[in-house]
C-alpha cells in the first residue's frame, strides 16, 4: 500500500512538473517581459526570435543583448558600416529555404518561420527576413561592445569567449537595479 502511494505522489509531482508552463503562449505580443534601463523587452520582441517555449529561457541572453545595445549607443561607437551590411547580406544570406531543399537546417528553419510568422500576421518569407535582420542587428551590438572592451579575438577562441561571457555577466550585475523581470 505504501509502494502504490508513493507511485501515485511520484506520478503527481512528475505530472505538475510536467505541466508547468514555462512559455509565452498565454501572453499578447505587447505583454511587457522586462524592463531594461527604462526600455521595454516585450512578448513580442521574445516571440520574434525563439519560439514560445525557449523564449523565457533566452531572455537573460536577451537582457544583456539589450544592455550591450544601451552601451554602444551610451559609447557613441560607429557600427553604421555593419548595420549596413545586414541589409546588403540579408538577400543572400536571410533568404527562406526553397522548397526544394530538403536538408535538415532547411526544414527547421522553414518549420520554425511558418510558426512565427503566423504569430504576427506575416508570410514565412517575410518573417524570416526580418528575423535575420533583427538577430544579426542583436549580433551586431553585442560584438561591438565586447571588442570595444576586450579588444578583437586573439586567436584563442575558448578563453576570449570566457571574457566575453564575464563582461556580459558583469554587465547585468552593475545594472541589476535597473533591470526589471515581470515574467518568468
Amino acid at each position: 500500500m505504501k509502494r502504490l502511494f508513493r507511485y501515485t505522489c511520484l506520478a503527481c509531482i512528475i505530472f505538475l512538473f510536467g505541466c508547468s508552463d514555462n512559455s509565452l503562449s498565454d501572453y499578447d505580443n505587447d505583454d511587457i517581459v522586462a524592463i531594461v534601463r527604462g526600455e521595454e523587452i516585450t512578448v513580442g520582441d521574445l516571440r520574434f526570435l525563439y519560439p514560445d517555449d525557449k523564449a523565457l529561457e533566452n531572455l537573460p541572453g536577451t537582457v544583456k543583448a539589450k544592455l550591450a545595445e544601451q552601451e554602444v549607443k551610451r559609447m557613441n561607437l560607429d557600427i553604421s558600416h555593419e548595420l549596413q551590411e545586414i541589409q546588403d547580406t540579408k538577400k543572400v544570406m536571410g533568404n527562406y529555404p526553397p522548397e526544394e531543399d530538403d536538408s535538415e537546417i532547411a526544414n527547421g528553419t522553414r518549420e520554425f518561420a511558418d510558426a512565427q510568422s503566423a504569430k504576427f500576421g506575416m508570410t514565412p518569407e517575410e518573417y524570416y527576413e526580418k528575423y535575420f535582420e533583427k538577430s544579426q542587428e542583436m549580433s551586431i551590438y553585442v560584438i561591438a561592445f565586447i571588442e570595444e572592451i576586450l579588444g578583437e579575438p586573439d586567436g584563442s577562441g575558448e578563453e576570449y569567449t570566457k571574457k566575453a561571457n564575464a563582461l556580459l555577466d558583469d554587465l547585468v550585475d552593475d545594472n541589476e537595479d535597473e533591470i526589471r523581470i515581470l515574467i518568468k
